[in-house]
């Protein structure tokens, strides 16, 4: 109780000051395939912060506008796009559009995963891959993820998760292992899928060393939050609380949603996974904004960070729209609290479809604008939007 109280001082933005309307499954379908479909659509060129992040600029003339270099199709950028487009499809009307453009970057890159053996960011393609290996059976899905894993299972990294910065020759492991919280998303769910659908427990085995590795490094057993790495333990937002970044622990609470559901029912190990995911759900049921959003520093409240981020809030809307809809989390306690996200989040998608208020590629909290996104922040979209409409509709998912 006093971890409660206590959070929620620090947090002090609210929850109640206003409630938020439950959506029509049509309402929420409608929008989801808007915002699917406009990303299919500008898929080639549309973000002016592509690239950014690896130093890039060259710049590419479309439309009478200037863009940056996209991303490779195999970066984790474009993973969690594919993740939310492979949620999406399970319950569009018309799965094939969804399913063809997935089975289109499977297949010009040969199914493989990206350049970093065993950097988790290159894995995180390896999700969409299994996902769809489980339902058309193709080899080739499954052959290149899993060979891949066999050989870090042959020759695993064992050095230290201490943050060493990114210049290199890198002082630690950290790079190498799962050394920041986002790569809690990239790379277990793909783990513990392969498990799955291979039935070989040794992929589960090594998925659970190495998150508990992490876990023991990066979360905060006081706030029941993960920092971004090692070198943010002294770090403090301007209010004195600690610095939480929230994309950061949007994409722990996003894969945890992703991974969960692939963990045995008769696992000894699976009870970590759901009592960690409830953890974090009372922490970010406390750290709502009163617009419905949370803030980019998750204890930095809206002093500290005045404008809305939408990337942060789609993968907690999708998490805990997740554990209401599989009887993880109490319904009248977080159905609200989701419903409230979701009124924020679709006042950030434009005529056309395009999310707005994505933070661009970084490490820690930073500037979000109304017309600029990412394929991430639309990814976490896209999985929000399935998992609220499966919470609206119910037992009737084929409304029209």
């Amino acid at each position: 109780m006093r971890w409660f109280v206590l959070l929620a001082m620090a947090c002090s933005v609210g929850t109640s000051a206003y409630s938020a309307a439950k959506p029509l499954p049509l309402e929420v379908k409608t929008l989801t395939k808007k915002v699917a479909d406009w990303q299919i659509e500008t898929f080639d060129v549309h973000n002016e912060y592509r690239a950014l992040s690896s130093g890039r600029k060259k710049s590419l003339k479309r439309y009478g506008k200037t863009y940056e270099e996209k991303y490779h199709d195999l970066t984790w950028h474009m993973g969690a796009l594919y993740a939310g487009l492979d949620r999406w499809r399970t319950v569009a009307d018309d799965p094939a559009p969804y399913n063809d453009f997935l089975k289109m970057i499977g297949e010009r890159n040969g199914w493989k995963l990206y350049e970093r053996p065993y950097n988790a960011d290159d894995h995180t393609v390896g999700q969409f891959y299994l996902s769809l290996y489980e339902e058309f059976k193709d080899p080739a899905m499954l052959e290149s993820t899993q060979r891949h894993f066999d050989w870090i299972l042959s020759d695993p990294k064992n050095g230290s998760l201490e943050w060493c910065g990114y210049k290199k020759p890198y002082a630690t492991d950290c790079h190498d292992r799962w050394g920041w919280c986002d790569a809690l998303f990239m790379a277990p769910p793909v783990w513990a899928r392969l498990a799955n659908v291979t039935g070989n427990r040794k992929y589960l085995d090594f998925m659970d060393r190495e998150y508990h590795a992490t876990y023991d490094l990066l979360w905060d057993k006081d706030d029941r939050l993960f920092w971004r790495d090692t070198s943010y333990f002294p770090k403090r937002e301007a209010n004195g609380n600690k610095l939480y970044w929230a994309r950061g622990n949007g994409w722990v609470f996003g894969g945890l949603a992703l991974m969960i559901p692939d963990l045995p029912e008769n696992w000894e190990g699976r009870a970590f996974y759901v009592e960690l995911y409830k953890q974090m759900a009372e922490s970010l049921e406390n750290c709502q904004r009163v617009d419905g959003t949370w803030s980019m520093g998750l204890l930095g409240g809206t002093d500290g960070y005045p404008v809305k981020e939408t990337s942060g809030t789609s993968f907690y809307t999708f998490g805990l729209a997740w554990g209401i809809n599989n009887g993880l989390l109490d319904r009248g306690t977080y159905e609200p609290i989701v419903f409230k996200a979701w009124q924020a989040l679709t006042e950030c998608v434009t005529d056309e479809g395009l999310l707005g208020y994505v933070q661009p590629v970084g490490a820690a909290p930073g500037d979000s604008y109304a017309d600029k996104t990412e394929v991430y922040g639309i990814g976490a979209f896209l999985a929000a939007g399935t998992e609220v409409y499966k919470l609206v509709a119910g037992d009737d998912r084929k409304i029209k």
